[in-house]
């Protein structure tokens, strides 16, 4: 498999924006202008994820490449639409990045499991006031689901 390859295997192993549906079949209700950013949150947790197994099972030479091209597929494919909120790629850099560490911190220095993350990303989403106090279970469960953390292992290693 071609690093493009691996790109475009990862960004359709991604989980696309949330929507308002989505989000209701696990009895969560919020209001539609909050929905971007609960689908900015959920992209940041599958990117770490995704970043993680790239460190993990690609050769050093390649993971830029991969990178590179997974982060043209979502500014292409799924930014322009506004499901991501406002902003540019290039402004929710930082946003990626913060995110990105905390969770490292808390796999690296803590022993956070996956579940244990999707349980840090709920609550950050909770704090924002994004959700529900009493919708915290559910969009826990829904983390779960959106943020196949092993697939993108797997993917990889099949990938040779």
């Amino acid at each position: 498999m071609t690093s493009a390859e691996a790109a475009t295997a990862l960004f359709k192993t991604i989980p696309p924006p949330i929507t308002p549906s989505q989000l209701g079949e696990y009895g969560i209700e919020v209001a539609e202008s909050q929905v971007p950013h609960i689908a900015r949150e959920i992209l940041s947790l599958n990117l770490y994820w995704v970043l993680a197994a790239i460190d993990a099972h690609i050769l050093s030479k390649y993971r830029a490449l991969i990178t590179e091209d997974l982060f043209e597929s979502i500014q292409a494919q799924w930014w322009p639409s506004g499901q991501l909120g406002t902003g540019t790629w290039v402004e929710y850099q930082p946003e990626l990045t913060q995110r990105r560490e905390r969770y490292a911190h808390l796999v690296d220095q803590e022993g956070i499991n996956p579940t244990g993350i999707c349980a840090e990303t709920a609550g950050l989403i909770e704090d924002l006031g994004l959700i529900e106090s009493g919708d915290r279970e559910k969009l826990l469960v829904l983390l779960i689901d959106y943020a196949p953390a092993a697939e993108y292992g797997r993917l990889l290693d099949q990938s040779g």
